[in-house]
């Protein structure tokens, strides 16, 4: 019963942490195109720092992820709306994966971050995100 509380308390933790630390990042960001400039060094260092803290976020909800619906279920064979919500961490993870490589590639060439880029992975971070929480309303709702 403890582990799974710590379990829950690290996963939520993670998933609020993870949410903040996108939003900051894509405000910024789109702060930044609207007044027409490129972020500063400063900016785009902590939009990188953002980044890797929102993967590191992404990474625990993962690896707390995987114990607790062991422990709370016993099983991965959930059903459908389980793999869906798995569907959309996976493209979740991968985009931040993918966002953060890019920033620290656009640092160590000492450009902003490509808002072709930028406008690409945003969408589908919404989207990823949106799949998950319909996996986890279905199947956390019984009717």
């Amino acid at each position: 019963m403890t582990t799974v509380i710590v379990l829950k308390v690290l996963h939520y933790l993670s998933l609020f942490l993870a949410g903040g630390l996108g939003v900051a990042n894509v405000m910024l960001f789109k702060n930044h195109q609207k007044a027409g400039i490129p972020p500063a060094p400063p900016v785009q260092k902590t939009m990188k720092t953002l980044a890797r803290l929102g993967l590191i976020a992404i990474v625990i909800l993962w690896v707390t992820g995987m114990p607790l619906t062991y422990k709370v279920y016993g099983s991965f064979d959930l059903g459908w709306p389980f793999h869906l919500k798995l569907l959309g961490a996976t493209s979740l993870i991968g985009t931040v994966a993918f966002l953060n490589l890019h920033l620290t590639k656009q640092s160590k060439q000492g450009n902003p971050p490509n808002p072709k880029v930028i406008k690409i992975v945003s969408p589908i971070a919404r989207a990823s995100l949106f799949i998950v929480l319909v996996g986890v309303a279905v199947l956390t709702t019984s009717v």
